[in-house]
This record gives structure tokens, C-alpha cells and sequence, in this order.
């Protein structure tokens, strides 16, 4: 592991933990294990050790999600991919979604992590949609979208309120309804 790539891999657990804005430096060069000098070295500014965190979390994200949901057989991945989401969601150390996380503390859409949080949850949506067309459903983009929303929406319920198994419950009887009205 390069020394970028270690520093903005200890940055991002802090950045998901704590937040963006509220981690100082001082805190992200201590956790890396390096000086202030050697972080600005690699990264001349905290917006760009946020970007390069926000990169490293979006492909752990999408390998993550990949490996679990393409587990399943062709036709269930649609909704293998709530699966997915109340798995991740129920994991220890779980702090919402970095992305979600990320435009809130960056509101206006053209911020450099508003924009990458945008590009991240694009390309989950695209993911869910083409698991719907190889799944052979009747209106893939239509079915892709409603899926797609069900799981922001638990992610953000267990972030606000917790894990909680009857919402989870909730999110897959919703998400079984919407894929036998096109699946």
C-alpha cells in the first residue's frame, strides 16, 4: 500500500465516523501515522484527500455490493440487492452512507463531493437497473428506480433510527411487491 493510498484509507474512516468538516487535519495526519508535512505532500489540500477518500469508498462500496449481490442466481439479484443494503446497514460501525453523508455536508451541487456523491449514487442506480433488465424484468429503468429508492431509504432510516428488523422487513415485502409488478 502507497503512502496516498494509506493516508486517504485512514482519512475515510475518519471522514465516515466523524464528518468531513468536524476532522482537522492535525487528526488525519495522526491517524495516518505520518506528519502534517508528509499528508500535504501527497494531498495539497484536504479537498483533494476528501476526493481521494470519497474514490477509495465509492470502489469499496460498489465491490462490495457486487460480490453480494451477483452471489445470487440471475433472476434474484434485483432483490438480492436489499439483501444487500439490510446486511451493510446492520453492520458494526455502520454511519449511513459516506456519499449521502458527503452531500450533506456539502450542499451546493457543484462542491467536488456533492458532485462525487451524485456520480456514486448514478452509478448504483445504472447497477440495479441493469440487474433488472438481465433479470429480465418487464421495465427495468421503471423497477431498477423503485429498488433503488426502497434501499436509499433504508439506509437512511438505520442511519436516523437505527437497525431496526421490522423496517428492514418492511423494505423487502415493499421491494418483493415492486418486483412481481415487473419483474
Amino acid at each position: 500500500m502507497t503512502t496516498a493510498h494509506h493516508i486517504a484509507s485512514s482519512s475515510l474512516k475518519l471522514f465516515y465516523q466523524n464528518g468531513f468538516h468536524a476532522t482537522g487535519v492535525e487528526l488525519l495526519s495522526r491517524e495516518a501515522g505520518v506528519t502534517k508535512k508528509t499528508l500535504y505532500r501527497h494531498f495539497a489540500s484536504k479537498d483533494l484527500l476528501i476526493a481521494a477518500a470519497l474514490e477509495l469508498r465509492h470502489a469499496w462500496f460498489m465491490d462490495k455490493m457486487r460480490r453480494f449481490v451477483e452471489a445470487s442466481p440471475e433472476q434474484d439479484r434485483p432483490l438480492a440487492y436489499i439483501d444487500f443494503i439490510a446486511s451493510w446497514t446492520h453492520e458494526e460501525g455502520f454511519f449511513g452512507c459516506a456519499f449521502i453523508n458527503a452531500a450533506a455536508e456539502f450542499a451546493a451541487a457543484d462542491m467536488p463531493p456533492h458532485q462525487q456523491a451524485a456520480t456514486h449514487k448514478q452509478e448504483v442506480l445504472e447497477y440495479v437497473q441493469k440487474l433488472c433488465c438481465h433479470a429480465q424484468a418487464t421495465q427495468p429503468e421503471l423497477i431498477g428506480e423503485q429498488l433503488y429508492l426502497l434501499g436509499e431509504g433504508l439506509i437512511v432510516t438505520s442511519q436516523v433510527q437505527g437497525y431496526q428488523p421490522s423496517k428492514v422487513e418492511s423494505a423487502k415485502r415493499m421491494a418483493k411487491m415492486v418486483w412481481q409488478s415487473g419483474g
